[in-house]
């Protein structure tokens, strides 16, 4: 089983490389490690893995030829197990074990699993209990009844006991580490299941299609719960095999400092300065880290992330690991997330709800006007309706979705999605009229990146129609609009004359989004050639800037104009591609939002447009600026700032000025206010800087 999102090891273990990949005790990764204890052909059948669809590409380098069942979603193991046992043959000898543990005494641990052989084949469970050398708070106990040899029965599973019951234990004998080892028959445990966890098993049954893949919806409808709850702890199969082979789940420093610390207490790998230092684990990936006159820490540094613990609060780190992406978005201060979270769920999305759909028409409104009423006479751009679905799935994503307000928004834009909005052409149209009409049967890559993403954003809203729509809009983009010769996307007829940065920055957010969701391995190489595009074409090196617009090759910019509001925006995508994919974007990131502060900015707001060539620098201050601005100081440390005084300027600026339901979307070269309505594509900016702030409200 190679699942797990790499939290107890932060920051060396992470979601894009989680702990059984890294070589944490020794010379080969602690995959390899698993996979070389199973490799006899004497003794163990072909292996299967059970893992992620993210982790596809990394199981494939680490088990090259090893057959793999990737699992869509994560979902514990059970359905994990339940899969493997329903794609093997039901007398099949299954050996279930993690990937990610260390097995010290190879040989020991053969011979237990000969000693449980006999009572699997004739239908009971074996479970393998480590012999406990110390009072363990971290790991759950097998209590141990008669039998006779090498296996017992299992009378109970206990849970993770506090340090005075791990004594009692000890002191009383008779208790096991559980190990989460396991050895049946496949139809013994699918008969488990089906006694026990019946739910489990069909919701696995009906998603395993017969090519032997996962559906994605049918597996992520499944219950997510272990092994040990599911079957372990209510069967009445369950045999022990008690078993001493050097063995650790390396589940947090702690552990691995013991299992590699030198005779003076520590453990210290890659450069490592120490002085005056006892009892510690100094690890570094990148940096080199100095440390001086301390005892009993775990000090570990990535290219991006440090952590320091004391060893003895090294299993406690969980809530860190998982709150490192949203690190950002906490240095506002907790007052000020709320307030934007309130403007934004009773006052926008409340109005908008009700708005955004022009009922008489069939389409979604392309502005309101000062007053918070549609616009009905306006021409409509085919972006504005996958935003407005972009906008309220991301809402209910968040948790705002009052009496189904962002789920009817949402059905009514899949549904135009679906329908009227394509173009006769195929894919879908660039422009409707104001009655809804379609004006306009052009297909357009920053339209078309658009609908992938708020399909992408739709199924991890929950609404299945979401994948598809997701899935097909990417299909399209690659038969419309990829360029074979020149490399990227081309918009053959809306630009056939330049290629454009901005619709790859878009399709690139889309593919974030869509492998956030699904974990394509295909997805995840768009990303990386998008990435690369940025750096080979769009990026000016001279002055760290991002170009907007070159010729079909790519050689030559159209212009020397930079949109600042950009330069912060694909900042703030890098960091997310450096967080799924490890691809080093930091320099990238840190030279974009040098230029974009340096000379985007003019009295504390961003600027709509600079030119390079020293043409007008003062061209006025939209909002979206603004917004990406400040989402992308709030991932970046290399530029010093008030991110508090920042989102204070936008609500004076922007928000609390603003008419009913709506916002001030511009302002002239003075920085006085310049609209005379309120676009609805906007929303979706809002929603990409202020939705994490819904769950802040007070």
């Amino acid at each position: 089983m190679c699942g797990g999102g790499g939290t107890r090891l932060w920051p060396l273990s992470n979601a894009v490389t989680p702990k059984q990949f890294l070589h944490l005790t020794g010379p080969r990764s602690m995959l390899a490690e698993t996979l070389a204890r199973v490799s006899d052909p004497a003794m163990f059948a072909p292996p299967l893995a059970v893992g992620a669809v993210r982790q596809e590409a990394n199981l494939r380098a680490a088990l090259p030829g090893v057959e793999l069942l990737l699992e869509p979603v994560g979902r514990n193991s059970a359905p994990a197990i339940a899969a493997a046992a329903l794609a093997s043959a039901p007398d099949a000898l299954l050996l279930v074990l993690p990937s990610d543990h260390h097995i010290g005494d190879v040989p020991a641990f053969h011979r237990a699993l000969l000693a449980g052989r006999e009572a699997a084949l004739a239908g009971d469970i074996v479970t393998f209990g480590i012999t406990p050398d110390h009072p363990a708070t971290g790991y759950g106990y097998i209590r141990a009844g008669s039998g006779e040899g090498a296996v017992l029965e299992a009378e109970g599973f206990v849970e993770k006991p506090d340090l005075e019951t791990a004594r009692g234990y000890l002191a009383a004998g008779g208790y096991y580490w559980n190990a989460g080892i396991f050895l049946f028959r496949a139809d013994t445990m699918l008969a488990a299941l089906d006694e026990h966890a019946p739910d489990i098993l069909g919701a696995v049954r009906a998603a395993l299609r017969p090519d032997g893949h996962l559906d994605p919806d049918g597996f992520a409808a499944c219950r997510a719960q272990s092994i040990d709850y599911a079957v372990m702890e209510k069967a009445g199969n369950v045999r022990l095999v008690p078993v001493s082979m050097g063995w650790s789940d390396v589940g947090d420093y702690r552990a691995l400092h013991e299992l590699g610390a030198r005779a003076d207490g520590n453990r210290i790998d890659g450069p490592v300065i120490a002085e005056n230092v006892s009892y510690s684990l100094v690890r570094s990936e990148g940096p080199v880290i100095g440390v001086r006159g301390v005892s009993g820490l775990a000090v570990v540094a990535t290219a991006s992330s440090v952590l320091v613990t004391p060893l003895a609060e090294a299993g406690n780190i969980r809530a860190l690991a998982e709150g490192a992406p949203e690190a950002g978005r906490l240095r506002l201060q907790a007052a000020s997330r709320a307030r934007v979270g309130d403007w934004l769920a009773g006052h926008v999305l409340r109005g908008w709800a009700s708005r955004a759909f022009d009922t008489s028409s069939g389409g979604f409104v392309e502005a309101l006007d000062m007053a918070g009423e549609p616009m009905p006479g306006l021409a409509r751009r085919g972006r504005v309706a996958p935003r407005q679905l972009y906008a309220f799935a991301n809402a209910r994503r968040h948790g705002w979705d009052p009496d189904g307000a962002a789920s009817a928004v949402i059905e009514r834009a899949l549904a135009f999605l679906d329908g009227p909005a394509r173009s006769p052409k195929g894919g879908w149209a660039h422009g409707f009229a104001p009655n809804g009409a379609i004006a306009d049967t052009r297909r357009d890559l920053y339209d078309h990146a658009f609908i992938a993403l708020a399909g992408a954003e739709a199924c991890g809203a929950g609404f299945p129609q979401g994948r598809a729509l997701a899935q097909e809009a990417f299909e399209t983009i690659d038969h419309l609009f990829a360029d074979q010769t020149h490399g990227g996307w081309e918009d053959r007829e809306t630009a056939p004359d330049i290629k454009r940065a901005n619709p790859h920055m878009h399709l690139l957010e889309a593919s974030i989004a869509w492998y956030e969701v699904s974990g394509e391995a295909g997805v995840r190489a768009r990303m990386e050639e998008i990435a690369a595009l940025f750096e080979h074409w769009m990026f000016d090196t001279r002055t760290g800037a991002l170009l907007e617009r070159f010729t079909p090759d790519w050689k030559h910019p159209a212009d020397r104009r930079v949109e600042p509001g950009h330069c912060h925006e694909w900042a703030g995508l890098l960091y997310r591609v450096e967080l799924l994919t490890g691809r080093d974007t930091a320099s990238w990131r840190r030279r974009l939002v040098r230029f974009a502060e340096a000379q985007g900015v003019k009295d504390g707001l961003a600027l709509d447009l600079v030119d390079l060539d020293g043409g007008p620098a003062v061209s006025g201050y939209r909002l979206w600026p603004q917004l990406e601005r400040l989402r992308a100081l709030l991932a970046s440390a290399e530029i010093p700032s008030d991110p508090d005084a920042i989102l204070a300027d936008i609500e004076r600026h922007y928000l609390e000025p603003g008419p009913r339901w709506g916002w001030v979307d511009a302002l002239d070269a003075a920085q006085e206010p310049a609209v005379r309505q309120v676009p609805a594509s906007m929303l979706y900016h809002l929603m990409t800087a202020f939705g994490p702030f819904l769950a802040d409200r007070q």
